[in-house]
C-alpha cells in the first residue's frame, strides 16, 4: 500500500501534469492560429507557396489537428512543426529572392530604356579660336537630342602637346556640356568631341599663342630698330660731315691753286712782259720804276735788265 504523503504527492504531481499541460494547449492553439492567418494572408502578397507552408506550420502546432487525424505518434507533435518550418525557411527566401530578382530586372529593363535614346548630333558654336598658353578657356558642346545619354562622350585633341580637352566642373544643362581647353605649348592642333556610337562634332582650329613671349620680343625688336636707325643716323651725319670737310678742302685747294695759278701766270705774264722792258731810274735812287713820273723829276729811262744788274729793286707802287 501506497503511504499517505506518496498519495498526496502523486495527486499533486498529476494536477500540475494537468495544469501545464492546458497551458502548453492554450499556447499552442493561438500561436498555431496566428500563423495559419498570417499564412492565408501572405498566399495574397508575399507568395503562394510560402502561404500555404505557413498555413500548414500553424495547423501542426494545433493539438486538435492531432486528435482529429488521429496522429499520436511519440514525438510527431515535434518532428512535423520542424519539418514544416524547415521547409518554410527553404521556400520562403526563395520566392523572396525570385520576387527581387523580377524587381530588379524590370529595373534594369526600364533603365535600359530611358538610356538608350543616342546622340545624333554634337555641335559647337565656334570654328576657330586664339587663346593664350596661361589661359584656360571655357566652350559649351551642344547635344541633340536633349535627353540622349551624355555619360560616354570622349573628348579629343588632334595634338595632346599643345592642348588638352576636358569636361569642366561647371553645372550643365539637359543638352549642353561645359568643356575647359588647358593650353600645354605654343602650335595650332584641332580639338572635338564624339560619342560611343560615332557621332563627331565639328572641329575647331585652335591656336595657342604665348602673348607674353610675343610682346617681349616685339619690344625688343622696336629697342633693336631705333639702335639702328640711331647708328645709321650717325654714321649718315658722320659721312655728311666728312663729306663737308672734303668739300671745303677742295674748294680751298682749289681757291689756292687757282691764287697760285694766277700769280704764276701773272709772275710769268710780268716776267715774259718785263723782260728787256724800258723802265725808269734816278741816279741815286735805289727803285726802279714803270711810271715815270713816280720816280720824280730826275728819272731817266733804262732797262729792266741794266736796273737789276745795278741792284734796283722794283718800286712798290707801280712795279709789283
Amino acid at each position: 500500500m501506497k503511504k499517505t504523503g506518496e498519495i498526496e504527492y502523486i495527486k499533486n504531481n498529476d494536477e500540475f501534469k494537468g495544469g501545464s499541460m492546458k497551458k502548453s494547449r492554450i499556447i499552442r492553439n493561438i500561436f498555431g492560429g496566428l500563423f495559419i492567418f498570417t499564412g492565408f494572408i501572405g498566399m495574397f502578397s508575399n507568395g503562394f507557396v510560402a502561404g500555404i507552408f505557413m498555413m500548414l506550420f500553424g495547423m501542426s502546432l494545433l493539438p486538435i489537428f492531432y486528435e482529429k487525424t488521429k496522429l499520436n505518434i511519440k514525438y510527431i507533435q515535434i518532428i512535423l512543426p520542424i519539418i514544416l518550418l524547415v521547409l518554410f525557411g527553404m521556400v520562403s527566401p526563395k520566392t523572396t529572392t525570385d520576387n527581387n530578382s523580377n524587381v530588379n530586372e524590370i529595373n534594369t529593363n526600364l533603365l535600359e530604356e530611358e538610356t538608350t535614346i543616342e546622340i545624333t548630333e554634337l555641335k559647337f558654336n565656334e570654328t576657330e579660336m586664339e587663346i593664350d598658353i596661361k589661359e584656360n578657356k571655357e566652350i559649351v558642346l551642344e547635344i541633340l537630342p536633349k535627353n540622349a545619354n551624355i555619360e560616354n562622350l570622349e573628348f579629343c585633341t588632334s595634338n595632346n602637346q599643345i592642348a588638352i580637352l576636358e569636361k569642366s566642373d561647371v553645372e550643365n544643362n539637359e543638352n549642353k556640356v561645359t568643356l575647359k581647353i588647358k593650353p600645354i605649348a605654343e602650335g595650332i592642333c584641332e580639338i572635338y568631341a564624339k560619342s560611343t556610337n560615332g557621332i563627331e562634332s565639328n572641329k575647331i582650329i585652335l591656336k595657342i599663342v604665348d602673348n607674353e613671349r610675343i610682346e617681349k620680343e616685339k619690344k625688343e625688336a622696336e629697342e633693336q630698330a631705333k639702335k639702328e636707325a640711331k647708328e645709321k643716323a650717325m654714321k649718315q651725319a658722320e659721312e655728311q660731315a666728312k663729306k663737308q670737310t672734303l668739300s671745303t678742302t677742295n674748294d680751298s685747294s682749289q681757291t689756292t691753286s687757282s691764287k697760285q695759278s694766277t700769280t704764276s701766270s701773272s709772275t710769268h705774264s710780268n716776267s715774259n712782259n718785263t723782260h728787256g722792258k724800258s723802265v725808269y731810274r734816278t741816279p741815286s735812287g735805289k727803285k726802279y720804276h714803270f711810271d715815270p713820273d713816280c720816280g720824280g723829276e730826275n728819272s731817266y729811262q733804262t732797262t729792266l735788265d741794266a736796273a737789276k744788274s745795278s741792284g734796283l729793286t722794283p718800286c712798290k707802287k707801280c712795279a709789283q
